[in-house]
């Protein structure tokens, strides 16, 4: 028997009869628990044998949290470099000020560095290389971002009413093991792209449990870490049955955004600014292999279509989407597979490309195939297929 028109769906999907037996039963507790430590071994693991934590962008996120952890709003607002909201360094320096010297240092030595370059380095003196390991410095951060993911991933699974069994298992390990999740902290180091989906995918959790001040609270720190948490969120408003719904979505997640940058705008405004558009080119040349990197414009223009032309894909997507499905729209299946469209849209946008923008893209396939009983063959192959093309040969900047 079909749902009535109009009809909120937010049951698990096909009965019990109908699932595969990746969705079947649900496991013991200590075999999640096994399940969750294995996969975070897998995941250090990767790490470590690929040369560690990176130290490219790094310093954009590790200098910041060091000066908020010191009290320094000017010189945190100064290291801001990266073009992105402070988010990330917000919430790293509790951890950074809590910890140190355990973890406290900006710095550190890349592993993959040829070892003349890294004699020429100071902080990679031979006599410093002890207090200035991976593992002893702000990287290590970087595996906890990664634990804000799989949270984030596997709520959003569970409110589905596939988690708990043997498809959260999978998801679990697979994401430890996915090239776009290694990357984010190997290549470039960004783990603020991990909590940002994590905490985005959260929040889809909590708009499909009807927590609409949770949902606006969880989207407004993700868009704190990366502005791309914009794109699913204009998913979860338009498809918030009600305009006074819609309020407590939207309000919260202003206020968290609001309380995060003012700060730094109060100390900085041209600054904070130029970092939160991302459209300021300075002086790179942006012919890459993209489709708008190949285009003849200049250099802002093509920043500007990759940064607003997924907003205005999404809320396109979006209202139609909202105009077919009306209300049937805030369900798992429907809402997933919408905010992961709405976040392949940056894909189709971006001026130049690397491994990890492939991360929320690969993390809400999975999750659509889990949460709609179906073996995730699909998800696998487009994570393969494209992670395979971007380690053979990613456009340069």
């Amino acid at each position: 028997v079909s749902a009535p028109k109009g009809s909120v769906t937010t049951g698990p999907g096909p009965g019990p009869a109908s699932r595969p037996k990746i969705v079947g039963g649900r496991l013991p507790a200590a075999a999640m628990v096994v399940v969750y430590l294995a996969a975070l071994g897998t995941f250090i693991g990767i790490v470590a044998l690929r040369g560690g934590p990176s130290v490219g962008d790094a310093y954009g996120v590790t200098n910041p949290a060091t000066a908020l952890a010191d009290g320094d709003l000017h010189g945190a607002a100064r290291d801001s470099v990266l073009p992105q909201p402070p988010g990330y360094a917000l919430l790293s320096s509790p951890f950074v000020l809590a910890f140190r010297p355990l973890i406290g240092s900006p710095r550190w030595c890349d592993g993959r560095v040829p070892t003349v370059t890294r004699l020429l380095l100071p902080w990679c003196a031979p006599d410093q290389l002890s207090t200035h390991r991976w593992y002893r410095s702000q990287a290590v951060l970087g595996l906890l971002a990664w634990v804000v993911f799989v949270f984030g991933c596997v709520s959003l699974l569970r409110v589905s009413g596939a988690g708990g069994g043997s498809a959260e298992a999978l998801l679990v390990i697979v994401l430890a093991a996915i090239p776009a999740a290694g990357d984010s902290i190997i290549e470039t180091f960004h783990p603020q792209d991990l909590v940002s989906v994590g905490l985005g995918c959260a929040g889809l959790a909590q708009a499909l449990r009807r927590r609409w001040v949770a949902t606006g609270v969880l989207f407004g720190i993700a868009f704190l870490c990366k502005q791309f948490a914009l794109l699913p969120l204009v998913a979860v408003v338009v498809a918030v049955p009600g305009w006074r719904q819609r309020a407590r979505v939207a309000l919260p997640a202003l206020a968290v955004v609001g309380c995060g940058i003012i700060p730094f705008v109060a100390v900085d405004p041209s600054g904070t600014w130029s970092t939160l558009s991302a459209v300021n080119s300075g002086v790179v040349k942006l012919s890459t292999g993209t489709v708008v990197g190949m285009t003849n414009l200049n250099e802002s223009t093509k920043l500007l279509i990759a940064r607003d032309g997924p907003v205005v894909l999404a809320l396109a997507m979006s209202l139609w989407a909202r105009w077919r499905v009306g209300s049937r729209l805030l369900s798992p299946v429907a809402l997933i597979g919408l905010a992961t469209a709405c976040l392949a849209g940056r894909l189709v946008a971006e001026v130049w490309f690397a491994s990890y923008y492939l991360l929320a893209v690969s993390a809400g396939l999975l999750i659509l195939d889990l949460a709609s009983r179906r073996l995730p063959v699909a998800s696998f192959l487009w994570i393969a297929i494209t992670g395979h093309i971007t380690l053979s040969g990613p456009p340069r900047r």
